[in-house]
């Protein structure tokens, strides 16, 4: 600690202006420099206002309702979707109204707020103090003692606080980028599922009439005498059976709509407003023909999960450094003054009342052990996160491998059935019910032929939602499709013929 004092004798005086000046610019010295240590110039990510309508949209599709803007996170529901409620409709509802993304969008909020926070020097200490004892009882009060003084980081911490909070503030902006394709993925997935559902449930019924129509001519025939009873009872188990199919595709209706209600941010039992058409008769949009390889490294790049996740990497890394700084002191500046001082011991030396001191502390870094396991611990952070992160890249390349997979495979089987099977299994039930009717053919053949149209027809509304689900897959992974050319749908994705 250093101190001056005024040097008068027996009445207060000022104290002499060249020791001020002094004592103040030394003061302003180290606390510049310490301060410019601490100081970083990379600013925090802004969360961007509230996602628009338009946001993550399939390709090619409008709302056909705009929604106002509205706080995620509060009551009520501003907009309800409308009656004719389309794919992009229900993906901008849910960009509104989504609790888990209003939630991450809060974090990412927070965690910007922590940089400006994370850079600041801590407040500054204002004391008082009076004398409770003096040296000599007999000699006038000594007065009051004031004092203000600040503490500073050692070099270079208080920018490192800066720095993890900044790196902590990225992780949070992408994964509120990957909630938010994850949301779009959901609420189309969901879609497709209950469309697929809607299309079964009408393509059972349609074969259920188709069995009832079987069942008439075999009773007709058994009339005459043309077939046994045990073609009217094959026809009546197949109507049993395809009736406990028709019930359980009604039945798995009311998990699906609950599950795109939950991805909406709705009750389980809210009404799904517009029509829900057989996926088959849904464009979807095109891929780019791109390698394996091309699109692994389309993900690498802009997958918001790996991103986030290499973002820790590097805050924990910053962790290091802020952690071994620890072994360094932290230094506090301070003034203190002291009013109508006229005790013993200024009398001493001359006299004097008032005297101001400038003060300068350290603090003492002797835990080394605690130190050196702070730093161990930040160590073993880092390669926790690295190793997380070779986690993350490896799963993603493999789910966006597979992803890839089931939208080829989609296309192929929708052009199968479509296009081939499907004709030519409508043209065998035909064919077949003709040579029944004249005996050429057994009951059993035709309820097989009636088997095999309902397989196809359900397998060709299947693979048109695993395509279009494929693609919101392949979206989430890669972050954002590259641009492509228009290009002409292929033949075998039109409607079933």
């Amino acid at each position: 600690m250093s101190s001056c004092h005024s040097a008068a004798s027996g009445r207060p005086s000022s104290l002499p202006a060249a020791a001020v000046r002094a004592l103040v610019a030394l003061v302003a010295l180290v606390a510049a420099a310490l301060a410019a240590g601490c100081a970083t110039p990379a600013a925090a990510p802004e969360p961007p206002a509230w996602p628009a309508d338009d946001e993550l949209r399939p390709a090619g599709a409008e709302p056909s309702h705009r929604f106002a803007p509205a706080d995620p996170l509060a009551p009520g529901d501003p907009a309800a979707l409308p009656a004719a409620a389309t794919l992009a409709d229900y993906i901008a509802y849910a960009m509104r109204h989504s609790p888990e993304l209003g939630a991450a969008y809060q974090r990412w909020r927070a965690a910007t707020e922590r940089v400006s926070q994370a850079r600041t020097l801590p407040d500054p200490q204002l004391g008082f103090a009076f004398v409770l004892d003096q040296i000599d009882a007999s000699s006038e009060y000594m007065g009051e003692r004031y004092s203000i003084s600040q503490m500073f980081p050692w070099f270079g911490k208080l920018g490192l606080q800066g720095d993890i909070a900044l790196e902590n503030a990225q992780v949070e902006a992408r994964r509120f980028e990957a909630t938010r394709l994850e949301l779009a993925e959901r609420v189309t997935h969901a879609w497709f599922e209950l469309a697929w559902l809607h299309q079964a449930v009408a393509t059972a019924r349609e074969n259920r009439q188709l069995l009832v129509h079987l069942e008439s001519v075999a009773r007709s025939r058994y009339r005459v005498g043309a077939v046994s009873q045990a073609d009217v009872n094959r026809a009546q188990v197949e109507l049993g059976r395809i009736d406990d199919q028709l019930r359980s595709l009604e039945d798995m209706r009311g998990p699906a709509a609950a599950t795109l209600n939950a991805a909406l941010g709705r009750p389980a039992h809210a009404r799904l407003p517009g029509s829900f058409a057989a996926p088959s008769r849904h464009a979807p949009e095109m891929l780019p023909e791109l390698e394996d390889a091309q699109w692994l490294a389309l993900a690498r790049e802009r997958n918001p999960e790996l991103a986030a996740v290499q973002h820790v990497v590097a805050r924990e890394q910053q962790a290091i450094a802020l952690a071994r700084r620890d072994y360094y002191p932290n230094i506090t500046l301070g003034l203190e003054y002291g009013r109508d001082a006229s005790a013993r011991m200024a009398r001493m030396d001359g006299g004097g009342s008032d005297t101001l001191a400038g003060m300068i502390s350290f603090s003492l870094p002797i835990r080394r052990g605690r130190i050196a396991a702070g730093v161990r611990e930040a160590e073993a952070r880092f390669g926790a996160a690295a190793r997380q992160a070779q986690v993350r890249e490896y799963g993603l390349e493999a789910e966006l491998m597979q992803a890839l997979f089931v939208h080829r495979d989609s296309i192929r089987r929708a052009g199968l059935y479509g296009g081939t099977l499907l004709p030519k299994a409508r043209q065998s039930l035909a064919s077949t019910e003709a040579a029944y009717r004249t005996g050429e053919a057994g009951f059993s053949d035709l309820v097989d032929a009636q088997r095999v149209l309902l397989e196809f027809a359900l397998a060709h509304e299947r693979a048109a939602a695993d395509r279009t689900q494929a693609l919101a897959r392949i979206r989430t992974l890669v972050g954002e499709l590259p641009d492509t050319s228009p290009r002409s749908r292929p033949s075998d994705q039109e409607s079933t013929p």
